[in-house]
């Protein structure tokens, strides 16, 4: 049922507007580079943007898919009961002033849910952002800058919060695959949507903020499913009594005791992620092959973003892996006599493309190494190109099958942004700070450990 959502064929935005001041207005700017049938709704007729406006969703010559409602709340249930009786099976309310309000707007929630099921649609919202689907280039939200297409599902219970993430994305080049903002939940929740993108085959990852559930038994079993298919990033809000207290003046959620939540999560196979960079930093990795153990081999041309790196893999529990005496004697062949061969490998400043290529490929073929991140500070003297270093450590992984998950810090900000889109083309995720590269590997060890373990109590 949820594919309409993601996939319509049409959809009618249920005031839409001529006046750029409004909401309606964006959000049908929006869908009109949509490729399927897109419909304005306004009370008033004539045109809106240029395209022939229908005074309600009835007179619309054929059955909607969807429809995207961002009217005056006191219009909000007639939107609904004429989307349901011209056949749309999926809402989308922008509109706010219901749950979050207080008692009165509960009572109307509940009421404009019953009255959605007594015609089989399902409804996201209300007071939410709306909904993405960068693979298809549906953008049914208010948002006016898009990030580009790629595979992490993101799913916000706050919608100015996602919607700064999705700005956040657009920006840095991060890709996603679906967007959507679930506001109140009176319908749509979040096991709903761990459901879809567990069966969605552009979704290797599902990020979620959450500030809270209110079928927690339902949330976890849908959790539990669902980690069997893909992994998820859990950003959880309300972790003190004060943030709690915040998060039910949101939503009107009910945040819950964040030490269960955390021991719940990480029980069912969850990431648990302190910040939006780290859940960001996790879910891109999942493009990569996940690794056999905690073993972490650590490349650079400077030493500080490697002590860093150092720090953070110790922290979070990982292991910098201790490298095999044919390891040190393959790369004491090449690298200068400065060059610190131990893990980190500190190739030094010098170190070119080809040295990035030798040694990335060496510590792949090392057994003690489960996961490299290649750290580089994209040199700007020497006559070296600006992505020599990242085709060297590129062709290592695709020559070695592509088994071990690497991950790239090219730390130069718009100097390395050629390598990093470079990088991001041929799979491997670029991280503009050590200390994230880390979060991703632990990630990826951690999710592997708890596949094993299910596999291990299966068979």
């Amino acid at each position: 049922m949820l594919e309409k959502f993601f996939l319509p064929k049409s959809i009618a935005v249920i005031g839409a507007s001529n006046n750029p001041n409004k909401l309606g207005y964006d959000i049908f700017h929006n869908l009109k580079r949509y490729g399927g049938r897109v419909y304005p709704v306004n009370v008033k007729g004539g045109e809106v943007q240029g395209v022939k406006a229908y005074r309600s969703v009835r007179e619309i010559p054929e059955k909607v898919d969807m429809c995207v409602v961002v009217v005056p709340k006191k219009f909000v249930k007639d939107a609904i009961r004429d989307s349901g009786e011209s056949g749309c099976k999926a809402a989308v309310v922008i509109t706010a002033g219901f749950r979050e309000t207080g008692e009165e707007g509960r009572k109307e929630e509940e009421e404009l849910v019953k009255l959605a099921r007594s015609y089989g649609m399902r409804l996201i919202g209300p007071n939410c952002v709306g909904v993405m689907n960068l693979n298809v280039g549906l953008n049914a939200t208010f948002i006016k800058k898009e990030p580009p297409e790629g595979d992490v599902a993101l799913v916000s219970q706050s919608g100015a919060l996602g919607g700064a993430i999705i700005y956040k994305s657009a920006d840095e080049g991060i890709g996603l695959s679906k967007f959507v903002s679930v506001g109140n939940m009176a319908d749509v929740d979040f096991a709903d949507l761990i459901e879809y993108f567990a069966d969605d085959s552009e979704t290797k990852a599902i990020s979620l903020y959450i500030e809270g559930v209110r079928d927690g038994r339902r949330f976890l079993d849908a959790l539990k499913k669902g980690i069997l298919k893909k992994p998820v990033i859990v950003l959880k809000a309300g972790r003190t009594s004060s943030g709690a207290r915040a998060a039910s003046s949101h939503t009107g959620s009910l945040a819950g005791s964040f030490k269960i939540y955390e021991s719940a999560v990480k029980q069912s196979g969850g990431l648990m992620a302190k910040t939006i960079d780290e859940m960001l930093s996790m879910a891109r990795a999942f493009k990569l092959p996940l690794p056999a153990g905690r073993n972490v081999a650590i490349i650079t041309n400077a030493g500080g973003p490697a002590v860093l790196a150092a720090d953070e893999v110790e922290e979070r529990g990982l292991s910098l892996a201790k490298l095999s005496a044919e390891t040190l004697s393959r790369l004491k062949e090449f690298l200068p006599p400065m060059a610190a061969l131990k893990n980190p490998v500190d190739m030094i400043a010098s170190a070119t493309g080809e040295d990035y290529y030798k040694a990335t490929k060496i510590l792949l073929e090392d057994p003690n190494v489960d996961i490299i991140i290649a750290i580089c500070v994209v040199p700007t003297f020497g006559g070296m190109s600006l992505t020599e270093h990242a085709e060297g450590v590129i062709k290592a992984y695709r020559e070695m099958g592509m088994r071990k998950p690497v991950l790239a810090v090219f730390m130069s900000g718009e100097v390395s942004e050629p390598a990093e889109k470079l990088l991001g083309e041929n799979g491997i995720p670029n991280y503009r700070r050590p200390e994230d590269a880390a979060a991703a590997a632990y990630a990826l060890a951690k999710y592997s450990e708890h596949l094993k373990r299910l596999k291990d109590v299966v068979s």
